[in-house]
């Protein structure tokens, strides 16, 4: 009998993505190496890194060395015309971001790769939400997929601009599942997804911070609820009754395994593109894997 296909899935979050690198490790250490791999905004980017040959001493190398201004450009004057003009203008200059990934991404060996990846963008005009593989991938793919609205530009695939696929699927299991993968593990960059006690929000900040984190793990936890309800409905069943609905229904047999902070990070974290940050994420992401893998 054919082994399961396996599944790496890399959610979304800015500089939190540092926290994908500690976790990669502990996968690498356990001899998880998936058939599929798929990523939004920063998991993208980690999803392609992986991909085009990078393990996971190499991926936290490139974290440790990522510094805000190796990411984008932040200037008081771009604000003011933008406030002057009225017109749309991203509040920061992603340059330094497009040259990093230049330097440190072999697009050429993503293409020829073995594992299967999938990275989402949002196509502005048409709201639509789209998956790209492999020999699609080029670095605007990348940058539209982490095109934070209104903080990043949007970029143009074919002439359509696109977003950041982070507005509707922030944590792309669904492009896996059809790809035939039964046993997926999922990085979510939020403690919101993570079997933890969250608190009433005290302060307005506290409520924004927490409307933030369940827009991060919304699309996984549609899916994840999705999955539990078709178990449930087969273990209400008799046994023949549950094979045969079984065969009819692959969905029934897909596993998913979940890793995430079991800490709050707090919304500065999303743009601390610092060693500081990256040191202690990659740690916990470490650690965290290897608790709630076990």
């Amino acid at each position: 009998m054919a082994s399961k296909k396996t599944a790496l899935v890399l959610s979304g979050g800015g500089a939190r993505g540092a926290y994908q690198a500690g976790v990669l490790k502990y996968l690498e250490e356990i001899q998880f190496t998936p058939d599929y791999i798929a990523g939004t905004s920063v998991g993208a980017i980690n999803t392609v890194a992986i991909a085009s040959g990078m393990n996971s001493n190499r991926l936290i190398q490139l974290w440790q060395n990522i510094e805000r201004d190796k990411v984008f450009q932040y200037s008081i004057w771009r604000m003011i015309w933008r406030f002057l003009t009225r017109t749309f203008t991203p509040i920061v200059d992603i340059s330094p971001l497009k040259d990093l990934l230049e330097e440190n991404i072999n697009l050429d060996s993503c293409k020829s790769s073995k594992q299967k990846i999938f990275i989402s963008a949002v196509d502005i005009l048409s709201a639509e939400l789209k998956y790209f593989s492999n020999s699609q991938i080029t670095l605007a793919h990348i940058l539209a997929s982490s095109a934070i609205p209104l903080v990043f530009p949007w970029q143009y695939l074919n002439g359509i601009p696109y977003w950041d696929g982070g507005l509707m699927a922030n944590t792309p299991i669904q492009p896996v599942i059809e790809a035939g993968a039964r046993d997926i593990v999922v990085v979510l960059l939020s403690p919101v997804g993570a079997d933890m006690h969250l608190e009433t929000p005290r302060s307005n900040r506290d409520a924004i911070e927490r409307v933030f984190e369940l827009s991060l793990v919304g699309s996984y936890q549609m899916i994840h609820r999705f999955l539990q309800m078709e178990r449930e409905k087969i273990q209400k069943m008799s046994p023949i009754e549950g094979f045969l609905y079984s065969f009819g229904h692959e969905t029934s047999s897909i596993r998913i395994r979940t890793v995430a902070p079991t800490r709050n990070l707090g919304l500065g974290s999303i743009m601390n593109f610092s060693k500081k940050q990256s040191n202690q994420l990659i740690l916990q992401g470490y650690e965290d894997a290897k608790s709630q893998l076990k």
